[in-house]
């Protein structure tokens, strides 16, 4: 008698709202998510079905990313990669504009793609976590805040010194009105 591992695998049912494999030969509810696997519908409940699987909206994922660079990322549960896109593009928008829009322009596909492939099945769903979403916002606005700083005190207020330290020459007369006021 041929008792492969294969053959064990087949006897048992595969859950089609979950996909958990069951442990029964023939259950007639998925001990993952309590649908019913033998397709038959309890009494008294006309309008019975599975748990419906929340789905990541592509919309919203594509917008967060193109109002703030990885949010869309966090969004659909790729925290990591969200914090990544946000430092490459910051780093592409301070050593060259170009660099830092193509990063942020991956950000917006990457994220509306992703969305559709979690929703379709195609790669393993990550819920949303607001907790999270909050705290990368929250980064990004003192990060942001920082960035701005050292572009004041690093380059603007320098240049602003510079420029009063030039010859103004006859252009104080123009505001001149020989005590007219």
């Amino acid at each position: 008698m041929d008792q492969s591992p294969l053959k064990n695998i087949c006897m048992h049912e595969i859950c089609p709202h979950c996909g958990k494999v069951s442990n029964e030969e023939s259950p007639r509810f998925c001990s993952g998510c309590g649908a019913r696997m033998d397709g038959k519908i309890p009494d008294g409940y006309q309008g019975y079905s599975a748990p419906v699987r929340e789905q990541k909206n592509r919309l919203i994922a594509g917008v967060c990313s193109s109002v703030l660079p990885g949010l869309g990322q966090v969004y659909n549960g790729e925290t990591v990669k969200g914090f990544a896109i946000f430092i490459l593009t910051l780093a592409g928008l301070a050593v060259f504009l170009i660099p830092g829009l193509v990063v942020w322009l991956y950000a917006m596909y990457n994220a509306y793609t992703t969305a559709g492939k979690m929703n379709a099945g195609e790669i393993p769903f990550r819920e949303t976590r607001m907790l999270t979403m909050v705290l990368f916002i929250v980064f990004a606005v003192v990060v942001i805040g920082i960035a701005l700083l050292l572009l004041i005190y690093l380059v603007i207020d320098p240049m602003i010194s510079q420029i009063g330290t030039l010859d103004t020459g006859n252009f104080n007369r123009l505001f001149d009105t020989g005590g007219l006021i």
